[in-house]
């Protein structure tokens, strides 16, 4: 077995250990009971979710002509995922792992699974910025203007991925000769996206309302908790704290499982909203709850894949070294 498909599972598996020492077990353990009821729920609601998203990624890999089963692909999320939430610069490790893992051709592989996260993104852009702009309607503490830079910063997001025209291709023509290789790269990547987008409006927009979906399933396991803890449930209170939790999460991707961002994102929400505070922390570690379960379904299925990775090429050297020596006996005889 090849000790380098084990180094993403030891890390991960480390790096899952260290987040539930740094949240404490026997608190993990108390949420659970208090949210017995509301916890099951938010877990069938994200594994719905998981299905609608993979859905979304097979069907931009088919429009590249790449065919991924369905359950390999809900794996592969899970394992990237994983790596991506519990290690520092989510996004960065999580998506190239996501290609890597999946072995097929890459340039249609980058180009189908970035139109996937730019338009999921996309999506939760949007219903950040609604709540974030519902925030002077409901709020009762605070300003109206306390809102607008992060209003600004996501319509600007907005701006960018609705974009027809390729936003690299000027950096790289300013540069002209001293430009960096991956920055050639990132602007053909680019305007593939771009193009295909264009080219298949169809798909792009069925991919849409399938994301749009999974926000309204990310909202929901907000109502869920609202009710378990016996509060009223406003369309505008569980817009404003989805709107804002998801900014927090947004611009935290870097932190290591979010410690700390996910409980303080979510004690401001039900603060601004009139709800109490600490009432907050029932939602941050049910959510926690939920996705150290899947971390760790993706570091076993991470596991599971490199062990069969490594057997796979155990096989190929035998088969070849067994190949080598029957072709060296013939041509002795």
């Amino acid at each position: 077995m090849r000790k380098t498909h084990l180094i993403a599972p030891v890390v991960a598996a480390v790096a899952f250990a260290w987040v539930i020492a740094r949240v404490g077990l026997p608190t993990m353990m108390e949420q659970v009971k208090a949210m017995r009821v509301a916890l099951p729920i938010v877990l069938a609601l994200s594994l719905l979710r998981l299905f609608l998203q993979t859905t979304t990624w097979s069907e931009s890999l088919k429009g590249e002509d790449v065919s991924v089963g369905i359950t390999k692909l809900m794996g592969v999320r899970l394992a990237s995922q994983s790596m991506g939430y519990l290690t520092v610069l989510g996004p960065v490790i999580s998506e190239p792992m996501k290609i890597k893992l999946l072995g097929t051709s890459s340039e249609p592989t980058i180009t189908a699974t970035f139109l996937d996260n730019g338009v999921y993104w996309f999506t939760s852009a949007l219903l950040a910025i609604a709540g974030i702009a519902s925030m002077p309607l409901v709020a009762v503490h605070g300003r109206a203007y306390h809102s607008i830079p992060a209003v600004l910063v996501l319509g600007f997001a907005v701006v960018i991925i609705r974009r027809h025209t390729p936003i690299l291709s000027d950096v790289v023509r300013a540069l002209g000769a001293r430009r960096p290789t991956w920055l050639a790269r990132a602007e053909r990547i680019e305007a593939s996206i771009r193009e295909y987008r264009l080219n298949q409006p169809t798909l792009v927009r069925r991919m849409f309302w399938i994301d749009i979906a999974c926000q309204v399933l990310l909202a929901a396991e907000v109502v869920v908790v609202l009710l378990s803890l016996h509060l009223p449930v406003h369309f505008g209170a569980v817009l404003v704290i989805e709107g804002m939790t998801r900014a927090l999460k947004m611009i935290s991707g870097w932190i290591p499982a979010r410690l700390g961002s996910d409980e303080g994102g979510a004690i401001s929400a039900f603060a601004l909203t009139g709800l109490s505070p600490l009432l907050g922390l029932s939602l941050a570690l049910t959510r926690r709850s939920r996705d150290l379960l899947w971390a760790l379904i993706g570091i076993v299925w991470l596991a599971w894949n490199s062990r069969k990775l490594s057997d796979r090429a155990d096989t190929g050297t035998l088969d070849r070294s067994t190949v080598l020596k029957e072709a060296l006996e013939c041509k002795q005889s």
